[in-house]
């Protein structure tokens, strides 16, 4: 998140990303369909030159494929203010929405079995004024976004001291 896109006078208070057991299966996926794709390529008898440029091929998809998924990874971010939790998404498009603290209702944090194992879960925000909640998913250590949240919605109900 850059500094620019915030608010006058709002503060970064937290960036958090989506865990990374997100890329975990895609990248495994890629890398088996490669290489069992590669072993077809070596067994299918051909010339050595046309064995070469397919392997190449495959190599080059496979990275750009994983760099795809890395890439939308990385695009995916939970950013806490002062004021405000913002979602934004998309590598070449931007999609950003927020929600204003002073507007969350209710939080709810789900962790299933692998989410606790490996320290990810979903955190869904309710708020005033929408028909669903935002769901946060898959965000490393739930508990600890949350509570940062409270915190945040419990300093601006309280009133400015002197």
């Amino acid at each position: 998140m850059r500094t620019e896109d915030l608010l006058p006078g709002e503060h970064l208070v937290l960036v958090a990303r989506q865990h990374w057991v997100v890329v975990f299966r895609p990248f495994l996926l890629t890398i088996l369909g490669a290489v069992i794709l590669m072993t077809v390529a070596l067994l299918v008898p051909s010339t050595a030159e046309v064995r070469l440029f397919v392997l190449l091929g495959l190599v080059i998809l496979a990275v750009v494929v994983l760099n795809l998924y890395y890439w939308r990874w990385r695009a995916h971010e939970y950013v806490l203010t002062d004021q405000r939790v913002i979602l934004n998404e998309g590598i070449v498009g931007r999609i950003s929405r927020s929600i204003a603290v002073d507007r969350i209702q209710d939080l709810t944090t789900r962790q299933g079995l692998w989410g606790r194992t490996w320290g990810f879960g979903d955190i869904e925000l309710e708020s005033a004024g929408r028909d669903s909640g935002e769901v946060l998913q898959k965000i490393p250590h739930p508990q600890q976004f949350r509570n940062a949240i409270f915190a945040q919605i419990e300093a601006r109900r309280r009133p400015a001291g002197p």
